[in-house]
């Protein structure tokens, strides 16, 4: 999935095959197959608007750009060194996206009544209150809740998302039921794809996303299997096909 040049103080790695390249830290937080998994996720097609919360470098949303074309998109990111490389990131793979650097409760004034048709998030996965703080600033940032709760991630995303627009988030599966309780009552045809390692192990992440003003029950989907095999096969650490055309070669993820 990623193929790497260090340059200073950044590396320049390739994503889905070399159909995107982007600039990050060498020592900070890096784009993951979690960030692949939910651009996958994103049910977008042309003319349509799409803004992300939190969106680091920009690996999501470029993902994403590469796999549909004519999206209208912006990405919001509150720390200065992680925007200037998403706005890097976008001119030299040649994207059209607006990265603005706040906090997600402080759109510039232009932004701040809009409504998208996809508004997306991978939030900090750990509590403030149960994991210890990181050494360095940025990584803790993005992987530690401080200033806002994962409610307050998804308060924010709903009130962005348009009537018939779609709110899709990547979290760990043990905070599924958080994420259901916001979605509650503001958010139907609610879908959950777990996703695991192996087959028969139980997921760690789950990719969840609702829809704005329908009143189609939650389905529950198919896990989907990142590995061949069992963790038991050591010899065996192939992707499936399935998620191999996914992080390879940037296909989108069924959610039938």
């Amino acid at each position: 999935m990623i193929e790497r040049r260090k340059l200073d103080e950044n590396s320049l790695d390739a994503f889905l095959g070399g159909k995107i390249f982007l600039y990050q830290p060498l020592n900070g937080y890096r784009a993951n197959i979690d960030s692949i998994l939910l651009a996958a996720s994103v049910n977008a097609r042309a003319g349509q608007s799409v803004l992300e919360l939190g969106c680091g470098v920009g690996a999501v949303l470029f993902a994403l750009m590469s796999r549909v074309h004519g999206l209208n998109t912006v990405g919001i990111e509150r720390q200065e060194q992680y925007a200037r490389l998403a706005i890097r990131n976008a001119a030299y793979n040649s994207f059209d996206v607006d990265i603005l650097e706040c906090d997600i409760s402080s759109l510039p004034e232009k932004y701040k009544n809009l409504q998208y048709d996809h508004v997306i998030l991978n939030p900090p996965y750990f509590g403030s209150r149960k994991s210890m703080r990181l050494s360095q600033l940025d990584k803790d940032l993005a992987k530690r809740e401080r200033t806002f709760m994962l409610d307050d991630w998804l308060d924010v995303a709903i009130k962005r998302c348009t009537t018939k627009g779609e709110v899709t988030i990547i979290h760990q599966a043990d905070r599924l039921a958080q994420i259901l309780k916001s979605f509650d009552k503001k958010l139907g045809d609610v879908r959950i794809l777990p996703v695991s390692s192996f087959t028969g192990e139980r997921a760690k992440r789950v990719i969840v996303r609702g829809k704005k003003g329908s009143a189609s029950p939650l389905q529950l989907l198919t896990p989907l299997i990142m590995h061949e095999g069992f963790r038991s096969d050591k010899l065996n650490n192939n992707y499936t096909s399935y998620a191999e055309g996914i992080l390879r070669k940037g296909f989108g993820i069924s959610w039938k």
